[in-house]
């Protein structure tokens, strides 16, 4: 009986987060690393992290992107913890857009650990002709 509950428990909790619809308009987003030294994440520490947000409005009506959140997910060179960023990106039909964006992480330091890649989750909160809707994608960033 208590692992039912447990079970349960656990279900609901993934159920309330926020969910990729599938019915919303195709976006497509990515997330890239950019101008990172070769040895930046070499010392522990806090460390400003770039990124490029791209996003391709691949419809027939115009999307508005207004906010980005960022997490890494599990180990590796440095880590985001939950940041939200707010964007104002607007998308005609077919048009494709690229945003710098800087984000503070924590480098956990050493020689093995810094080359270690970083795992993103990011969720893109939008809105297009029918309303609110988000995109939940991962990115995978190898270090040099």
């Amino acid at each position: 009986m208590k692992h039912a509950a447990l079970i349960l428990l656990l279900l609901a909790g993934c159920a309330s987060g926020v969910q990729d619809d599938p019915n919303a308009p195709n976006v497509v987003l990515h997330v890239a690393q950019f101008e990172s030294q070769p040895d930046a994440y070499l010392f522990g520490g806090s460390v400003n992290v770039r990124f490029a947000v791209s996003a391709a409005n691949r419809t027939t009506e115009p999307v508005t992107l207004s906010r980005i959140e960022i997490r890494t997910v599990g180990s590796g060179a440095y880590t985001i913890r939950p940041t939200s960023t707010p964007l104002s990106i607007k998308l005609a039909p077919g048009q494709e857009a690229t945003v710098p964006i800087s984000l503070w992480g924590f480098a956990r330091g050493g020689y093995a650990s810094a080359r270690e890649p970083v795992t993103l989750r990011a969720t893109a909160f939008m809105t297009g002709p029918t309303g609110a809707f988000v995109r939940l994608f991962t990115e995978y960033i190898p270090q040099q």
